[in-house]
């Protein structure tokens, strides 16, 4: 078995192989700085991308070398048996290397763990765990990348953003600086080294976004009280109003006042009056009788009326967003039962608390999601919700052994099913900011 140089084939590059006959059994499309992903035989990229040129002359080149003159004019292929078991082997191989690329800056140094490559347990390097083993990463699933938790500012519930960040290397003449992007605000939580990452299936995707609102209630004291503050922070710009907003305010007040002859309160001062003794007596009496006269308690008793309550649904907040999941693990093999039990102790590793003395613990790691379908930084689903880029937090982790209600397990006493259920919970709210820099093709946080 053979492969060929890069080729080019309406702009794209592709490697050849070719079996121990010189029959071509499997085309190759590159896809990342070192990972080729082989294409379906049984699709029309092949045939087309077969019948060219350029792999016609590829084989003639492993076939023949420099002999020019034994060169053929027609292709010749494997037989379809062999070009899909070809394929589904050189699938299972390459399953992930794109992601070691993407995370490692195109290092794959690799290590033969559960039939896949990932990258090798030293410096720099992270893991890569997927189930099923032969996850296709270039239809729709689910990662999970781990980072350990870091702060940059004491307020972290701010909108994401970048910033250029410049480093410089070296001494004297051989002084280098370089320029990157970096997470600032919300999103610096987030350590820039990747910790490894878990590939799984789409789940049943969901997402809830949600803002408080709350009941408020005033009466006719209360917003007298509402009016003087609002005179004693200049009209609201000690408390943080605009000038353009408090100029519009009290242009609609004395609108108000001009087009009804009353109080910018809404009520007659002989109204205002009335309520104000109303309140006073009720609590002389009840204070002279040892009870508790609610002032609305006495007016409804005497005649038939409360204190207007001027009740309004008022924002207070914004809500942190969680998102639960769930995943029934089937082991197929013995590596993919061995891989089922790195992905578990995985997630729990990252969620846990570090222990550095008695004093003081450290922060668990968390975590960033992504839809993602491919693996490139932009290949990012535009069809369902994205995640804060600020991180989530792994707040639950339930594993269920035995799914089906009864114990069945391997030779090897690996569960033939496992169900794990992850409860993730966003670092900060999403804003508006954050919802404006989202393509405009996409649904958004």
């Amino acid at each position: 078995m053979s492969k060929s140089r890069k080729y080019t084939v309406d702009g794209k590059k592709y490697v050849f192989s070719f079996d121990k006959n010189n029959k071509l059994d499997g085309i190759q499309e590159q896809s990342g700085r070192a990972v080729f992903r082989s294409v379906d035989p049984n699709s029309n990229k092949f045939s087309e991308i077969s019948s060219s040129s350029e792999a016609l002359n590829a084989l003639n080149v492993n076939k023949f070398k420099g002999n020019k003159t034994g060169y053929q004019t027609a292709m010749e292929v494997a037989p379809t048996e062999q070009l899909n078991k070809a394929y589904e082997e050189r699938t299972k191989k390459v399953t992930n290397q794109g992601y070691i690329e993407e995370e490692n800056g195109g290092s794959l140094a690799t290590s033969n763990t559960g039939g896949q490559q990932y990258a090798s347990p030293r410096k720099g390097s992270t893991e890569i765990f997927s189930y099923p083993l032969d996850l296709n990463t270039s239809q729709d699933h689910f990662k999970i990348r781990k980072f350990n938790y870091q702060r940059k500012d004491v307020n972290a519930s701010k909108p994401g953003g970048t910033e250029i960040q410049t480093t410089t290397t070296g001494k004297m003449s051989k002084v280098k600086r370089t320029q990157t992007k970096v997470n600032v605000a919300g999103d610096s939580v987030v350590g820039s080294t990747p910790l490894g990452s878990v590939l799984l299936p789409m789940p049943k995707v969901t997402d809830v976004n949600g803002v408080e609102w709350g009941k408020s209630e005033l009466t006719i004291s209360g917003l007298a009280a509402v009016g003087l503050t609002d005179k004693l922070t200049g009209g609201g710009r000690l408390a943080g109003k605009s000038r353009e907003e408090a100029q519009n305010d009290k242009a609609i007040k004395k609108q108000i006042e001009e087009g009804r002859g009353i109080n910018p309160d809404g009520s007659s001062v002989k109204q205002f009056g009335s309520a104000l003794y109303a309140q006073t007596i009720s609590k002389i009496a009840g204070f002279a009788f040892g009870t508790d006269l609610d002032v609305d308690t006495y007016l409804a008793r005497s005649g038939g009326r409360v204190l207007n309550p001027n009740a309004e649904m008022l924002f207070q907040g914004p809500v942190i967003r969680d998102f639960a999941f769930s995943f029934i693990m089937i082991a197929r093999s013995q590596k993919e039962g061995d891989e089922i039990r790195k992905i578990i102790r995985f997630l729990k590793l990252g969620m846990a608390p570090k222990f550095r003395s008695t004093t003081y613990l450290k922060n668990p790691d968390i975590f960033t999601l992504h839809y993602k379908s491919g693996t490139g930084e932009n290949d990012e689903l535009n069809t369902v919700n994205r995640f804060n880029p600020g991180g989530l937090a792994l707040t639950t982790m339930a594993v269920d052994y035995a799914p089906n209600g009864y114990w069945s397990a391997y030779r090897d006493s690996q569960p033939v099913a496992v169900k794990m259920d992850l409860n993730f919970t966003e670092l900060r709210p999403i804003y508006e900011q954050d919802q404006l820099n989202t393509p405009e093709n996409s649904v958004g946080y």
